[in-house]
């Protein structure tokens, strides 16, 4: 599949999602845990990055892959969030987007190493991806992100 026809579909996929709800968490007094709040501004802007995003130089997807990661995340859901479609629906729309159009990591970064996951040299990085690859459908096998060596883990 062509980039261009995949980014089409995540557009028609989420456009009714209520991303003002998403964009709330950030600054709801009642969603303390700074992870939280940084993960709603990071999928809250991929969001409006996936419908101002106009692809010039397409390139082709494997179907394969595309099918695998659905899957992958189906049974994430699954598992941890059960009967939450319309969340399902957005992580996977974004995961998609983020892993195999604009390929950058799954998860929000910053250029601090001592952030779990980060910008560094042209490359991403991520302290937990050369433990967290190893679990059942694991998403890091879709990350663009770099394991980080041994002295990596203690910045």
């Amino acid at each position: 599949m062509k980039a261009s026809k995949l980014l089409s579909m995540i557009r028609k996929d989420i456009e009714s999602y209520p991303i003002e709800y998403l964009r709330n968490k950030v600054t709801d007094p009642r969603y303390r845990d700074p992870l939280t709040k940084k993960l709603a501004k990071y999928n809250s802007d991929v969001y409006d990055e996936i419908f101002s995003t106009e692809i010039t130089d397409d390139f082709d997807i494997k179907d394969g892959v595309i099918k695998s990661m659905r899957a992958d995340i189906g049974f994430y859901f699954d598992k941890y969030a059960g009967g939450d479609d319309q969340n399902k629906r957005l992580t996977e729309n974004i995961s998609l987007y983020l892993a195999l159009i604009a390929k950058r990591p799954l998860h929000p970064f910053s250029n601090d190493k001592s952030d779990d996951v980060y910008f560094s040299d042209g490359e991403y990085y991520c302290k937990g991806r050369i433990k967290y690859i190893h679990d059942e459908k694991s998403l890091c096998r879709y990350c663009v992100c770099k394991n980080l060596g041994f002295n990596g883990l203690f910045y």
